[in-house]
C-alpha cells in the first residue's frame, strides 16, 4: 500500500496560551508527529525533512502503512500523542517517566545538551549545574530537559521560562531575555541559520548532564499488528544497511 504524507507546520505560541486544533489522521492512516529538532526533523519548503524523518518514512513504507506526517511544537505533539489512539512520535527521549506512557519501537540515536549563554555575559561562568540557580533558563514544555531540570530542583516560571521551541529559545537568548538555553550538541548552527542569528554571539558552558536515547514511540492504544509490522520493518532496514546509510553510524543498543 502506498504511503501518503500530509505535512503541516503549526506554530504554537505556548507562552501566549494560544490554542490550535488537534491533528487527526484519516481512516486507515497512522498519525506520525514530530517537532523541529535538528538534524532529526525540520521543515524545508513545506516538507518535513531530516535524518530521522528519512528513516521513519522508510520504515513506514517498508511496513506498508499509510500515514500522515505532522510537525508541531513539542507540547502539542505530546498532548496529541497521549490523548489520541494510533499516534507515532519521533524523536522522543526514552526516560523513566515516559516508559509506561508509550510503546517503544526502535532507537534513532543519542542526544546530549550544553547550556549556551551570550558571549558578552562575562558575569556568567558556571562550573556545575547548581551554579545556574537564580538564573533564567529557556525550556520547552513537557520536554525531557524541562523534566530533568525540575528534578534537579529548579523553579518553574522564575528559573525555568517556557518557550515554544528551540528556535524561540535561541531568539530569547540572543535578546538577553533568558540567561541560558540548553541546546543539543551539533544543533546550534542549524538554529542560527533558521533564525538568521549570528552564532558567534553564543558560547557553550557546562553540559546539562543528561544523555538521552531517542526513539520512535507509539501511543499504547496502537494495534499490536501495527507495532509488529513497524518493528519487523525496522529490523529489515537495519539488516540491509539503510539505517547505517542514513545516520552514518550503527544504531544504538535498544
Amino acid at each position: 500500500m502506498a504511503a501518503k504524507a500530509f505535512v503541516r507546520m503549526l506554530v504554537v505560541a505556548t507562552s501566549l496560551g494560544a490554542a490550535v486544533a488537534a491533528p487527526h489522521a484519516h481512516a486507515g492512516e497512522l498519525l506520525v508527529m514530530t517537532e523541529e529538532l535538528q538534524p532529526h526533523s525540520s521543515l524545508r519548503d513545506g516538507q518535513v525533512v531530516g535524518t530521522s524523518t528519512e528513516f521513519i518514512e522508510s520504515v513506514l513504507k517498508e511496513a506498508g502503512l499509510e500515514y500522515r506526517l505532522d510537525l508541531r511544537a513539542w507540547n502539542a505533539v505530546m498532548q496529541t500523542a497521549t490523548t489520541q489512539n494510533a499516534v507515532l512520535v519521533y524523536p522522543i527521549g526514552r526516560t523513566p517517566e515516559r516508559e509506561a506512557a508509550f510503546q517503544w519501537v526502535g532507537p534513532l540515536g543519542t542526544l546530549e545538551h550544553r547550556l549556551y549563554k551570550l558571549k558578552r555575559r562575562t558575569d556568567l561562568h558556571p562550573q556545575v549545574l547548581a551554579d545556574l540557580r537564580g538564573h533564567t533558563i529557556a525550556v520547552v514544555p513537557r520536554d525531557a530537559r524541562q523534566l530533568y531540570l525540575l528534578q534537579q530542583g529548579f523553579t518553574p516560571q522564575t528559573e525555568l521560562l517556557e518557550t515554544t521551541d528551540n528556535r524561540q529559545a535561541m531568539r530569547l537568548l540572543s535578546l538577553g531575555r533568558v540567561d541560558y538555553a540548553p541546546i543539543a550538541t551539533g544543533s546550534l548552527d542549524a538554529y542560527c541559520r533558521a533564525e538568521q542569528l549570528d552564532c558567534s554571539q553564543f558560547e557553550p558552558t557546562i553540559p546539562l548532564g543528561m544523555k538521552l536515547t531517542l526513539y520512535l514511540a507509539a501511543n499504547p492504544a496502537t494495534p499490536r499488528e501495527t507495532l509488529e509490522r513497524l518493528r519487523s520493518a525496522w529490523t529489515r532496514l537495519v539488516e540491509n544497511g539503510t539505517y547505517q546509510r542514513i545516520f552514518k553510524q550503527a544504531p544504538p543498543r535498544d
